[in-house]
């Protein structure tokens, strides 16, 4: 699995020209961490050959980023178990939604969306409303709950805790964008940590890293608030989802795109470059491994997290369940094909920017 995850990770790392990556794939069961990768990297056998101090960083813990889109799913289970919104909600979400002077758009013009639309064309319109009508302290208790903004807790070297600033001090921008991943910093592990809650229906465990361990385990959000995630974010993973190049002929995928444009140093952004990135879980109706992808700072081609990052995750993946001997589903005699199976590479890079239909 860690061979798998690297090979796959050095791969886009360098065809998108990104300055870093990270991939952690996690036991949804019990928090063992089953691969833990860093790019870029060298054979740490051969000393000669790791001359670039980056090499011995491991962005898996220590590189904290903007993650985009991949926080929405949290708003929205705070915002449900808040009873702030119905899960039969619609937003309008054609016009620029305005606030505090600044614009939120979307890459995709849509009209009205329910939640689920939302997710599957990652709509910042639609979350930022979702966010604005969520109590500020609502958003950041599920935000620490599922592990932001705390130090994650295996003692590794240059470990950070990320930024998560305190509820008190969201001004009304920050409280729209907050569900859009940015104003807030985290890392690839604490990624694939808040995740695994999703896919364990509700319930938010430790990491574990040596085997053996077992990890605390508590409640963090309604049974039922998570496997409705569960299943929209299935949806993603489908024809018209952002997350569509990271299925998996045979399983079922879930996951959330995420792609946040670099900070300038300067109090805006660098709209070349981006954090792409996506967290999934197969099989999607009963998970057994999560993973979080993440590549920072690439400036090639389409570099949306759907199309940098998915397509890690669905070749990592399928190696990752089948090593575990995790059957597909079966139709008759043959393993079940999405009848999407043969959408072109541009179509579903379309749909990973939000072009849905």
């Amino acid at each position: 699995m860690q061979y798998w995850t690297y090979i796959d990770l050095d791969d886009s790392l360098h065809r998108f020209h990104a300055i870093d990556g990270s991939a952690v794939i996690l036991n949804v069961h019990t928090g063992h961490i089953l691969a833990m990768v860093s790019v870029p990297s060298c054979n740490p056998n051969r000393l000669s050959a790791c001359t670039n101090p980056a090499d011995l960083v491991d962005n898996a813990v220590h590189q904290a980023f903007e993650p985009g889109s991949v926080m929405k799913p949290f708003v929205v289970a705070a915002a449900l178990a808040s009873h702030s919104v119905a899960p039969s909600a619609r937003f309008n979400v054609f016009h620029p939604l305005v606030v505090d002077g600044y614009r939120i758009t979307d890459d995709v013009r849509h009209h009205v969306l329910s939640i689920k639309k939302i997710l599957k064309y990652s709509s910042c319109i639609g979350a930022s409303k979702i966010a604005l009508r969520t109590p500020r302290k609502t958003i950041y208790d599920l935000y620490r709950a599922v592990g932001f903004g705390r130090l994650p807790p295996l003692g590794l070297p240059g470990e950070t805790a990320g930024i998560l600033p305190h509820w008190q001090h969201w001004s009304q921008a920050r409280h729209a964008t907050i569900a859009l991943g940015y104003g807030v910093s985290v890392t690839t592990l604490q990624l694939v940590d808040a995740y695994a809650a999703i896919a364990n229906g509700g319930y938010h465990g430790q990491p574990v890293l040596v085997a053996g361990q077992t990890g605390q385990s508590r409640r963090i959000m309604p049974a039922a608030i998570a496997d409705r995630l569960r299943h929209w974010l299935e949806g993603v993973c489908a024809a018209n989802g952002t997350g569509i190049l990271a299925a998996i002929p045979g399983y079922s995928v879930a996951g959330k795109t995420g792609t946040a444009n670099l900070a300038n140093g300067k109090g805006g952004f660098n709209k070349k470059k981006t954090n792409a990135t996506f967290v999934g879980f197969a099989p999607g109706f009963a998970p057994d491994l999560v993973m979080a992808v993440s590549l920072r700072g690439s400036t090639r081609y389409w570099n949306f997290g759907g199309v940098e990052s998915a397509p890690v995750f669905r070749v990592t993946m399928r190696h990752a369940l089948q090593r575990l001997d995790i059957a597909p589903r079966w139709c008759g005699s043959r393993a079940c094909v999405s009848k999407d199976a043969n959408v072109t590479t541009t179509q579903a890079e379309i749909w990973a920017e939000g072009g849905g239909k």
